[in-house]
Formats: C-alpha cells, structure tokens, sequence
C-alpha cells in the first residue's frame, strides 16, 4: 500500500502525517511544511474501515462512538455530503492518532487542509496544552494581540485597521492556537484562517487579548478572570463531548485569562478604535 508522509510544524510542535493517497498541499499548508525528523505528534491514516466503531454516542457531525480507552470520530467534511474518513482518538496516548480514509470517498480528502480538518486536532493540541481559539491574531511592536468575538462581530475589521493604520502584521485572521512556552504566552497562527486567507507560521508573545461588541462609541475596560474566562471559553474551538480535552482546555484557559489581560473593546470599525487600544495597552496616545 502506497503512504505519503508530510512533515507540518503547528504550534510549535512537529507533526508527522502518513496518508495512503497523495495529497494537495495548498496555501494554507505550505508555510507549516519542515524537514523530516522525529515528532511530537503524528497521524497515520490507511485505506479502509476501522472493524468495530464502538457504541454510539453523538449521531451528528461528526459522529462519535465510544471504544475502550477512548473514541471514534466519523467526519463528513462540507465538500461533501457522506462520511468520508474516521480517527481513533486514545485517551492514554492522544498525540497518536490512527485514521481510515473510505476508500470509496478518496475524492474528498486530496488535499492537506482537509485531512488535517478530519483530523480533531484540537483534541491532541489540548493534550499539549494548546488551546484553538477563534480570533484574529497581530503583531504590533513584537506582541500579539488577540481579536476574539462572534463570527461578523469585526476580528477582522479590527485587525485590518491595525494593519493599515499601525502597521501591524497580521499572523492568522481567523484562528489561534495558545500555549504557555518559557514562562509567557504565546499566540501561534494556524493552517486554518477562515475567509481572511491569511496563514503565516510565525508567533508573538501575547500582550493582551481583547473581547470584541460592536458599538457607536468606543470604550475598554479590563475583565476579571471570571468574566474573562467566560468569553474565552465560549470561543474556544474544542469538541465538548471529549471529557478529557475539554478539562484540559478549562485548565488551559483558566491559567490564561489568570496571567494575561483580556479586555473588553466596544468599538467603531475606525481607527479611533486603535487608537484607545493602544493607549489602553502600551500606553501612546494619538
């Protein structure tokens, strides 16, 4: 049997993905490919079906069986309608991770991105202490900034205006992936990025992370970590139905919002919006 071997570093942490059909790497991917070497974490997919799926708990998507030791995760990605692939999740080894492709539904997985998407990758990041957030990340002055809101809220708006008015870098524009490295946090961007199509393999320390609501006026204030955590957790990008990831990722998320400043931002979509961040955060004014 054919296996294709792809090595990623995401997060800091390198990846080895094994597929038995060659794939697409697109954009999105590019940046996160590195050299072949030993790995932290690593998915391992074959053709086929898993003999047993175990007993039925969750039957939507993606649909998830209870084995022993841990679970079974059939997906159904968007460009398709049928399940297309399924992964064994360990819960005593959650950075191995053993996938089937359908060999009837090859056509759905050609490519890196979707693969990876199949893959709950999360579940592994939380076991690793990394967290997926929904945000926009920037760079300004060496540190990062986290935009975190509901889709259509403005993550993006915000981050473009850091961009043109501060020239700021813009690392990811739709996701970041959160870790305590050396005593700090940092915001990694991912291979997933939204419609913002922006996917950079870079990182910043984290200066603040900042609760986006539309508004007429602009006002910031700083949150208790209670209120903090509340906000974060609800942007958090973590499949609730793994008892074990999702107390990792409480435990992740309550030591953040405990040591880094989140902060509630009610804005305009206008640089005056910029300028009270920045004078709230690194104390310029205009």
């Amino acid at each position: 049997m054919d296996e294709f071997v792809y090595h990623l570093q995401i997060a800091g942490l390198r990846w080895r993905v094994s597929s038995p059909i060659e794939l697409e790497v697109e954009d999105s991917c590019a940046p996160f490919l590195t050299q072949p070497g030993s790995a932290d974490c690593n998915i391992t997919y074959t053709l086929g079906r898993p003999a047993e799926y175990g007993r039925l708990l969750k039957d939507r998507e993606p649909r998830v069986y209870e084995t022993e030791g841990g679970y079974l995760v059939e997906r159904t990605p968007m460009v398709t309608t049928r399940p297309c692939a399924c992964v064994r999740l360990s819960d005593t080894d959650p950075t191995t991770v053993r996938g089937w492709i359908y060999p009837d539904r090859t056509d759905a997985l050609h490519r890196m991105a979707q693969l990876l998407d199949v893959s709950e990758l999360e579940i592994t990041l939380a076991a690793k202490g990394i967290v997926s957030l929904h945000s926009s990340l920037v760079r300004y002055r060496g540190d990062g900034i986290l935009f975190t809101a509901p889709s259509g809220t403005g993550k993006s708006t915000q981050a473009d205006l850091w961009e043109r008015f501060e020239h700021a870098d813009i690392l990811n524009g739709d996701r970041s992936l959160i870790r305590r490295m050396d005593g700090r946090w940092v915001a990694y961007g991912a291979p997933f990025a939204g419609s913002s199509q922006i996917f950079r393999n870079e990182f910043a320390p984290i200066r603040s992370i900042v609760v986006l609501r539309q508004a007429p006026e602009n006002t910031v204030e700083t949150l208790k970590p209670a209120e903090a955590f509340r906000l974060i957790y609800s942007e958090s990008i973590l499949p609730r139905w793994n008892t074990l990831a999702h107390s990792s990722v409480i435990s992740i998320i309550s030591r953040l919002c405990a040591e880094v400043p989140v902060r509630m931002l009610r804005c305009t979509p206008d640089q005056r919006a910029v300028n009270l961040l920045k004078e709230e955060v690194w104390g310029d004014t205009p």
